[in-house]
């Protein structure tokens, strides 16, 4: 079942770019049906094709010892439209990187991390990396269909995932790409149907997609949460493998958004995999080490949402509520290392507007519940941020400043950018990416990884 799923996308996504292939000729059948004075809705399968994307170069450069490049990626990106006859949208979004990094510093990485790291096309799935986005949009007058690879945007909190969870996150670059970026696309069938002020979306992914993280050896390898085995002993981890592709694992998901007395609200349900794997640990006598098998389980997830206005203050909340997470605990009487906790992750915050200022403020918890003191994790995790953005000179000069601190365990960020508009398509921008804290906390781990970047973006 899992080969045929398998084939059944791969066809579908060789037909669908078969298909855009066309996309560029079909102005010039339009254009030669009007001049032949035939009905060119009649006689084009395609009409109203457009192109656009972007070119952009982010350089960044190590605040601390080694000091050398950590990135110098090129992307170019280019976007496909085109409407299929009266009834459908059709739209491809195709990705390339390139980053010498990559090729100038051989001996700092493995071969694993500078195939994957270097370019889309070295990566190891460079179809996948290279065809980002593809789906058919068919409008109705009630409801609207998407079908095909996308994203799908929940949620209310600035910088963080919360209901926003659809969409497995890719944690290469760590958290420091924009979500439009770091969110990984997945094959899916979506509806939304309209009543009046409120839309119910329904979801259907017919296959599980987890988080992407950073390879061992790689720049952002995350290493807060590495297993300490005893004296003596070795930790033996194994790949983690995703569940089969079949009707029984596929993930499905709904939401109800819309207007109540001037408040915006939402309320969603996910029946998913959890994106992280657990890991499940045990003692093997033969080659005295701590075994760790990663396995994915399911995560139901319930979400709710509200936001409203009131002048220049917009109060806005985020609240989710996950059952049956595995934790890793250190209670020796736990089967494998883990038990299973339900928890409670929330925001509360504000936007507020000032002249040409905005400042964002939020309130982030993460609550265990039924904790115990054996959980590795902390049971009450809670974050603070601050977002200052400014429009500036007619709104070519966009100075911002975020930072987040967790007092849980006391590492944090700060990130100031500043980016002008040089033209309406060039775009030039300055920053840093500032960390601290502990070793074992999420920031703290990247303590020594201070950059600072430069980006040109260039649009047509």
């Amino acid at each position: 079942m899992q080969k045929t799923t398998a084939d059944l996308f791969k066809g579908l996504l060789t037909v669908s770019l078969l298909i855009c292939m066309l996309l560029p000729m079909a102005d010039h059948v339009l254009a030669a049906d009007e001049a032949a004075g035939e009905d060119p809705v009649e006689t084009a399968f395609f009409s109203g094709g457009a192109v656009n994307g972007y070119f952009e170069n982010q350089t960044a450069y190590r605040a601390n010892s080694p000091n050398r490049f950590s990135q110098v990626r090129n992307r170019l990106q280019v976007e496909l439209r085109s409407n299929v006859r009266e009834w459908g949208r059709l739209f491809l979004q195709l990705r390339g990187d390139y980053d010498p990094v990559y090729d100038l510093y051989t001996d700092d990485f493995p071969k694993t991390v500078r195939d994957e790291y270097r370019s889309s096309l070295s990566a190891e799935n460079p179809l996948k990396e290279t065809v980002r986005e593809i789906y058919l949009d068919i409008p109705l007058d009630t409801m609207d269909i998407r079908l095909g690879r996308q994203q799908v945007v929940w949620g209310e909190a600035i910088g963080l995932r919360i209901t926003d969870v659809v969409n497995p996150q890719d944690y290469r670059n760590f958290i420091l790409d924009d979500f439009v970026d770091s969110r990984i696309p997945m094959w899916m069938a979506r509806l939304n149907y309209y009543v009046d002020d409120w839309t119910l979306e329904l979801l259907w992914i017919p296959q599980f997609e987890p988080d992407r993280e950073a390879l061992a050896g790689s720049t952002w390898e995350w290493t807060f949460n590495r297993i300490e085995p005893p004296a003596g002993m070795t930790v033996r981890i194994f790949d983690p493998e995703k569940p089969d592709a079949n009707l029984e694992n596929s993930e499905t998901g709904m939401r109800l958004s819309g207007l109540l007395a001037g408040w915006n609200l939402s309320l969603s349900y996910l029946n998913v995999w959890d994106d992280m794997p657990a890991r499940h640990v045990t003692f093997n006598p033969r080659t005295f080490s701590l075994d760790v098998s990663q396995k994915y389980h399911r995560l139901p997830l319930w979400g709710f949402t509200f936001a409203n206005a009131f002048g220049s203050f917009v109060p806005r909340g985020e609240f989710s509520y996950a059952r049956g997470k595995y934790y890793s605990t250190a209670d020796p009487s736990a089967v494998e290392g883990l038990v299973r906790k339900d928890y409670l992750h929330t925001m509360v915050g504000t936007d507020y507007s000032l002249a040409d200022f905005l400042f964002t403020f939020q309130v982030v918890q993460k609550i265990i519940l039924d904790p115990d003191e054996a959980i590795y994790e902390e049971s009450v995790q809670t974050s603070y941020s601050v977002w200052i953005q400014a429009n500036l000179l007619h709104e070519t000069l966009k100075p911002e400043l975020l930072a987040i601190f967790s007092p849980s365990d006391e590492g944090w960020m700060v990130r100031p950018r500043v980016a002008y508009a040089a033209t309406d398509t060039i775009t030039l921008s300055a920053g840093a990416d500032l960390f601290s804290g502990p070793p074992r906390s999420f920031f703290g781990q990247f303590d020594t990884n201070d950059q600072v970047y430069v980006k040109f973006k260039t649009s047509f």
